[in-house]
Order: C-alpha cells, then structure tokens, then sequence
C-alpha cells in the first residue's frame, strides 16, 4: 500500500502508468490531445513552441481531471512528448499532399 492514497474515500495509486488506463481513456486523452495539437497548428502555420505545448498538456489535464480520470501528470507529459513528432509529421504531410493535388495555373 505504499503506492497508494486515500482521496474522499477512494484509493489511488500514485504510481500508475498511462497504459494501466482502460482503452477507452487512452482513446479519449489521444484524441483531445491530438485534437488540441492540430488546431493550434493551423492557427500557427508551424510547429508549436514550448509554451504553446504547456497550453496544450494544461488544458487537456483539465479535461481529465474534470473527468474523474486519475493518472498522474508526468504520465500524460511523457505520452504527449513521444507523440507529438508523429502530429507534426502527420500534419506536415498532409499539407504537402494537398498542395500537389492542387491545379497550378
């Protein structure tokens, strides 16, 4: 039980990982976290800098917490800093495919 608290009658483990999360909360803080990262992308026309990223973890936190889901932050941090090359790479991508397909005049 050293890993573990008790908040307003609920035992939590500090320690947990975001892969002990049910599938379907991963699924959730992916999206919102992918969703989050796009848009700020397209309004920026770049890759973000470190306090547009802290917007980001921030307001997805929020989210979770609101949520009721329990995982402790440095969890959330890590899974979004090993992800975040892949939505820039994704957007990028997508980007360049567009402006090939587009009629050049």
């Amino acid at each position: 039980m050293k890993n573990h608290i008790r908040v307003n009658g609920r035992l939590l483990q500090t320690n947990k990982k975001f892969s002990a999360l049910k599938l379907r909360q991963q699924e959730w803080i992916a999206s919102l976290l992918r969703s989050k990262t796009i848009t700020l992308i397209l309004e920026h026309k770049r890759q973000l800098q470190r306090p547009e990223r802290e917007q980001v973890l921030q307001e997805t936190l929020i989210a979770i917490e609101q949520k009721g889901i329990w995982i402790p932050d440095c969890e959330v941090r890590r899974y979004f800093e090993s992800r975040i090359q892949r939505y820039y790479k994704s957007y990028f991508k997508h980007q360049a495919l567009s402006q090939d397909d587009s009629p050049s005049n």
